[in-house]
């Protein structure tokens, strides 16, 4: 093993793109100088580093000096993600960020000559000098002018953090000018106003365009409607959080594309969007996500001692959009109009829905529609009636991940119907944040029931439960009521290995 003669050299690389850890790496290329050379790639091809790692700062620090003293590990960096505070506006010591560290941060940043993807999200730590550091300028007003001169670097996928006042020049997004993906979390107007020319720029090469607000009237119709002509190429269009956002400026922006929508989501915006058509830009969608609009308006205020009445109201009514909505949904989605559709995710995000006629209606006619298509289903903040997920798991039959919430007490039932999903490879079960024990405590789906439902599903093609587990199975040998020794596959739960998140845990929506 120390020198691995036989090996063939060009078979390696392949080898170790399946140690997911980062460790595991780390001690592979200390075998040789064969696996040296064939790790070091590998390691550093990707540096993510979230809020929730342990001594996560001390870590942004200690990457950044590494980048910055040793330029040839630095050009293996094709992703970089930085979810974390590293520039101390509010919560980072600033005696932890020394001009040293400030000026290790940008030279590491300018080495990596190789970046393809930048992510750096958290509020108050995207600046002018980390804008100049990606185009690999100098951190100086006066060479602003010249920045378009620059040599194109590889960088193709840009997410950032919109908040820029006292931090960033919004203006300097207009240099890069060569990106296919956009994601701008928050943006302020002026960024917004950057933005609507920026699209102009890229209209070539552009995509991806995702906008993350939180309930921003800065969005609107006109926005999308001054944009679309730009977005001609998208493949990607995702808002959240958007309100004044109706089908006028989704329709303008799906009528302009050329080749058809393959992911598409709204989530938060206007509930006019039920005058959404069938589209014919949904002939290539792959991928939907929908959040459910407010469904329970205030009618006036009920008179003395009718509150009874008032409350059947705000029901009636509360049932009828819902309604409303979810026929609207199933004539978008018939086979005609998506054909392509593989994943479906929707939530709730006003207030939690329990099993209804209305939803039922609406997975049914998504299974009817796309079943022996669809690939993933994603339903969070809503309750699904258990013979509708029967149908799910027996007619849906590609169906590799399933995400839904159940009551406490119906596992049992729940894993004897996910048994038909014969492909199933990744499931994630929620009690409802409503949901209390009879001591009154918090319904939390604890370990041991985790493991006994994996057990009792019987699927051999489930690898992965929840966010953080990975399904483990190993063949262990017992003695059988005979005294007979056999072999059994024991399954159990371990941590999840991958570096990726799944897409439903990088935002929270439930």
């Amino acid at each position: 093993m120390a020198s691995c003669p036989d090996l063939p050299p060009e078979i390696l690389p392949e080898i170790l793109r399946h140690l997911p850890k980062v460790h595991h790496l780390t001690r592979t290329a200390l075998v040789d100088h064969l696996f040296y050379q064939a790790t070091i790639p590998e390691l550093y091809k990707r540096a993510s580093i979230y809020s929730w790692h342990k001594e996560g700062k001390l870590k942004v620090l200690l990457l950044f000096r590494t980048l910055a003293s040793c330029p040839h590990l630095a050009r293996y960096i094709r992703r970089l993600g930085m979810h974390i505070p590293i520039l101390l506006i509010r919560d980072f010591p600033k005696h932890q960020l020394t001009d040293e560290g400030l000026k290790d941060i940008l030279q590491g940043l300018r080495n990596c000559t190789n970046l393809r993807s930048c992510t750096w999200t958290r509020d108050g730590s995207l600046t002018s000098g980390i804008l100049y550091a990606l185009l690999n300028a100098p951190s100086s007003p006066e060479a602003s002018p010249h920045l378009s001169s620059s040599p194109m670097p590889s960088l193709r996928e840009l997410e950032i953090n919109g908040h820029h006042v006292h931090l960033f020049d919004p203006k300097l997004l207009l240099h890069f000018r060569w990106l296919s993906k956009i994601s701008i979390i928050m943006p302020t107007l002026e960024v917004i106003q950057v933005l609507e020319e920026w699209v102009e720029i890229l209209q070539g090469t552009l995509t991806s365009l995702n906008l993350i607000c939180r309930t921003s009237p800065l969005i609107t119709d006109d926005t999308l409607i001054r944009m679309a002509p730009s977005l001609q190429n998208l493949e990607f269009f995702h808002l959240t959080g958007c309100p004044k956002v109706t089908h006028k400026g989704i329709r303008a922006v799906l009528s302009e594309n050329e080749n058809g929508i393959k992911s598409l989501g709204l989530e938060g915006v206007s509930p006019r969007l039920v005058h959404l058509n069938p589209q014919p830009t949904f002939h290539n969608l792959r991928s939907l996500t929908l959040s459910l609009p407010p469904l329970n308006p205030s009618p006036p205020p009920p008179p003395n001692g009718h509150h009874h009445n008032y409350t059947t109201i705000q029901r009636w009514i509360a049932r009828s959009e819902l309604s409303n909505y979810t026929s609207t949904l199933s004539s978008l989605l018939t086979s005609t109009n998506a054909p392509n559709l593989e994943q479906f995710q929707i939530y709730s995000p006003y207030m939690f829905l329990e099993p209804c006629d209305a939803t039922s209606t609406l997975f049914r006619a998504l299974v009817k529609d796309h079943g022996d298509r669809l690939k993933r289903i994603s339903v969070h903040r809503m309750l699904i009636d258990m013979d509708v997920i029967t149908e799910i798991c027996s007619r849906c039959f590609k169906l590799e991940e399933l995400f839904m919430v159940i009551e406490p007490g119906y596992l049992d039932d729940l894993a004897l119907r996910i048994h038909n999903a014969k492909s199933l490879r990744t499931i994630h079960v929620n009690y409802p944040l409503e949901a209390h024990t009879e001591d009154g405590g918090t319904a939390v789906l604890r370990l041991s029931e985790a493991v006994n439902f994996v057990r009792q599903c019987r699927n051999p093609s489930l690898t992965q439960f929840g966010c953080n587990a990975r399904v483990h199975r190993r063949i262990v040998e017992r003695e059988n009521d005979s005294g007979e020794k056999v072999k059994e596959i024991e399954i159990d739960l371990g941590p999840y290995e991958s570096p990726d998140v799944p897409e439903q845990f990088l935002v929270v929506r439930a």
